[in-house]
């Protein structure tokens, strides 16, 4: 690390050509991107030629040479805006920037996490791999998540840095890279500077230990939040850890500013467990229903395929609880679950999408002319319907339980007739007594013949040929 003074003539932007370098500053943060901002003056033949040749993405470094001659860089990252300000023949360049995390927080995305096993590691280096050499430091407990885990219109950095808050951690940008590169947690593999103070802030922040005592980490303690504000000479990462005051403490904060001509370094320093972040969450998925289809059914849990992850491996789905009509704690209640390739609907109703269940999707059937064989003609009529043809229909003239489009047939009339039909045989079969009862008629009826018989040998017969046939071991007949 450097410890002589930086001057603005050692100081070097790489995307600009500038007579003099007015203004410079450099901060960086924890869960936030770095940022750059500079003004310099610009030779009188370059004029707005710079407004039209930075486009998206331009990469931007600024660097110094140390005594040795070799190159030291401050900040690597992406110009988000550039302007000029011309009077007369004399220009001034106005430049932003971003280190190269920003990259990841443009796109608003939205995909599930279902594998309850894949780990923590896996999933953040799942999400970093879709960027051109992007690296990223772990420094968070590498264990299964263990639950449903959304990403709903969130860019991959709000993602990331919201998973792993659960931890109580948080993002730190690197910039002396030319790539995107974090740290997930404070870093551990930075070497420890000395670093020697004679003046220096110290402050209290009382008001975030109440908050974060009461709302988010029971084990805060006062010191947590006693921070040093210091300077010094020496470039310090963010996350680096200091031997100060003869004890450990880690940059929370990095302002690099040019003041004077001299580029100052402005450092805010905590004890680690000072650094811990509250937990994030979405609050976009409140209330959300996500369309899907059942693709498993166990027990009173399904698995699903949602349509915001099409094209994704559905395998090691999750196993969501299925909201049932009404259900009670002795098992009792309303059993039925959905079919597969059923569409439904999977439901957030807090900010943790752990709590989400899965509900009956909106009926997306339409009839352009209804007729009898369309269920939803007539809203008078309420019906169940199974894929392999079960249907139970409740009409205004009654109840009508059907197998396989009429294959088996029961209709309850309101009249109070019950008709039985089978399109193969019917068999009433019971443990004891079969009684069979008319205050005015029975009718027995059949094309061919009718059987009566006793299981001890007895029968009647009564065949198409108008015959009656008695078999037994005694035979009465009282006419």
């Amino acid at each position: 690390m450097a410890t002589n003074v930086i001057a603005y003539d050692n100081l070097e932007i790489s995307a600009f050509e500038l007579k003099y370098l007015k203004e410079l500053k450099i901060t960086n943060s924890i869960n936030n991107h770095s940022k750059l901002e500079l003004v310099g003056l610009l030779p009188e033949d370059k004029g707005e030629t710079y407004i039209y040749s930075t486009e998206e993405n331009t990469p931007i470094e600024v660097h110094y040479k140390d005594d040795k001659g070799n190159k030291n860089s401050i900040f690597n990252g992406i110009i988000s805006s550039v302007k000029v300000k011309a009077n007369k023949d004399v220009y001034y360049l106005y430049v932003e920037a971003y280190s190269f995390t920003y990259l990841m927080d443009v796109v608003k995305k939205s995909c599930s996490f279902q594998d309850v096993n894949m780990t923590s590691h896996k999933l953040v280096k799942s999400v970093i791999g879709l960027y051109s050499n992007a690296d990223v430091v772990m420094n968070i407990p590498n264990v299964p998540i263990g639950e449903f885990i959304l990403q709903y219109k969130e860019t991959d950095w709000e993602f990331i840095r919201r998973i792993i808050s659960k931890y109580n951690q948080g993002l730190f940008s690197e910039i002396q890279t030319p790539n995107i590169k974090l740290f997930c947690g404070v870093p551990e593999n930075l070497e420890q500077q000395d670093l020697e103070i004679n003046s220096y802030n110290v402050y209290k922040e009382i008001d975030t230990y109440e908050e974060m005592k009461k709302n988010y980490l029971l084990d805060a303690n006062e010191t947590d939040y006693i921070i040093y504000e210091v300077q010094s000479h020496k470039i310090l990462k963010l996350g680096s850890s200091i031997n100060f005051k003869n004890s450990s403490f880690y940059v929370s904060s990095v302002c690099n500013e040019l003041k004077q001509g001299i580029l100052c370094n402005k450092y805010k320093l905590q004890n680690k467990r000072g650094l811990r972040q509250n937990r994030l969450f979405n609050q976009e998925v409140i209330g959300i229903s996500l369309d899907g289809q059942i693709i498993g059914v166990k027990r009173d849990r399904v698995q699903v395929s949602l349509k915001i992850d099409e094209g994704r491996d559905s395998g090691n789905a999750y196993w969501f609880p299925y909201s049932t009509i009404a259900g009670s704690p002795d098992g009792g209640g309303w059993y039925c679950m959905p079919e597969i390739s059923e569409k439904i609907r999977v439901n957030c109703p807090t900010k943790d999408e752990k709590r989400a269940f899965v509900i009956n999707a909106i009926a997306t059937h339409s009839a352009d002319k209804p007729d009898e064989n369309d269920r939803m003609s007539n809203p008078d009529n309420k019906s169940l319907k199974t894929d392999s043809g079960q249907e139970v229909k409740f009409t205004p003239n009654g109840v009508l339980i059907e197998c396989n489009g009429g294959q088996a047939r029961v209709n309850l009339n309101n009249d109070g007739t019950i008709d039985v039909i089978g399109q193969k045989n019917i068999n009433l079969a019971c443990a004891k007594g079969l009684s069979l009862r008319a205050e005015n008629q029975l009718s027995i009826s059949a094309v061919n013949g009718i059987d009566i018989l006793c299981e001890s040998g007895s029968n009647m017969i009564m065949t198409e040929g108008d015959e009656i046939l008695l078999n037994g071991t005694r035979v009465h007949n009282n006419g």
